[in-house]
């Protein structure tokens, strides 16, 4: 058997920094379709609350920050925006008040790309950006008061991020300015949340609307990921063909970001067979006692069908086969592949 190969900070940086945002559009549209968008935006916020707090608490071990003061929450929240793609500036430094400005938002921005969802952003920006920045920073430092003064979905030309402090502190204007950002940065932001921000999105999801409803969206999102997935890589790994064994290089380069252990067993030009032998999704599942009745159910019901429209748009000659799944006590996941000749 051979073991897959190593990949580069490089190349993780891509899959996660290009895919992060797909992922969590994905969500937010699938809900919208299966229920209102009023529900998407409710979910949206719990999640991002939720996932912001996590950032903060990472990012103070990550910055070696030992006792948050406000200027350790916007520099955590300026590392966030420059790691993401934002453009900001500093508008004003007082004594006890500062402000940012937002110059370029990445989520108004791919608001602003699709005609279908610019009506929707006036909205977004009051009842989400501002909601959910207020409550993420003030639970996390209680001696700070956040305020959106202008805001850009709303028609100003910049987002005014206002920070007051209760007590009186003198913060360097070089302390404030954007943090060059390294490799090193972006992959622990974007690896280490795309777990989170997918698990939060399930969960918030079953919470707002139940189990069956939030497991199907779950599919039909990483149906539609994978199929992004698949192209990106196709472009990105420089293949020409959609052979098994382009296929093969596809799924290894996800599924090693990804962090599955996995073996291929057999590869040519008409069959594969590749094993996994971990599953972190199943992993994180087995660490949370509230989800280990739900594991089975997940792997067979969900892991089957949200590789086959992205193999059917690769190449529809390729059949899958699964037979044995970690999620019901097999030692490995198999997945089989086949190209029908007939």
């Amino acid at each position: 058997m051979n073991k897959l190969k190593e990949l580069s900070k490089e190349d993780k940086v891509f899959f996660f920094e290009r895919n992060w945002f797909t992922l969590d559009g994905l969500w937010f549209l699938e809900i919208e379709v299966e229920k209102n968008w009023k529900i998407a935006l409710k979910i949206d916020k719990l999640v991002w609350i939720r996932l912001l707090k996590t950032i903060f608490r990472r990012l103070k071990r990550y910055l070696g920050i030992e006792t948050i003061t406000p200027y350790d929450i916007i520099k955590m929240m300026t590392f966030r925006w420059s790691i993401e793609g934002w453009e900001y500036k500093l508008l004003e430094n007082k004594e006890n008040e500062v402000h940012i400005g937002i110059v370029t938002c990445p989520y108004k921005e791919m608001m602003n790309r699709n005609p279908e969802r610019t009506d929707i952003i006036k909205i977004i920006c009051e009842k989400m950006c501002h909601p959910f920045y207020k409550e993420a920073i003030e639970d996390t430092i209680p001696n700070i008061t956040f305020d959106v003064i202008k805001s850009q979905g709303l028609g100003d030309d910049i987002c005014d991020f206002k920070f007051i402090f209760e007590n009186s502190q003198s913060i360097a204007e070089e302390d404030l300015i954007k943090r060059e950002i390294s490799l090193d940065d972006k992959l622990f932001y974007f690896e280490r949340h795309w777990f989170t921000m997918d698990g939060l999105w399930m969960v918030e999801t079953e919470n707002e609307i139940g189990n069956d409803l939030a497991l199907k969206i779950d599919i039909i999102v990483w149906q539609r990921l994978y199929k992004i997935i698949f192209r990106r890589l196709k472009r990105y790994l420089n293949l020409e063909g959609n052979s098994i064994k382009d296929l093969i290089k596809i799924l290894e380069f996800a599924w090693s970001c990804e962090g599955y252990d996995y073996e291929i067993e057999k590869e040519d030009n008409s069959e594969a067979i590749l094993n996994i032998t971990m599953c972190p999704y199943k992993t994180m599942m087995d660490r949370n006692p509230e989800r280990h009745d739900r594991i089975e159910a997940i792997c067979k019901d969900m892991c089957i069908p949200f590789y086959e429209p992205a193999i059917e748009e690769f190449n529809p000659n390729i059949i899958l086969e699964r037979n044995k799944f970690l999620g019901v006590g097999d030692k490995v996941c198999d997945f089989h592949f086949k190209l029908n000749l007939s």
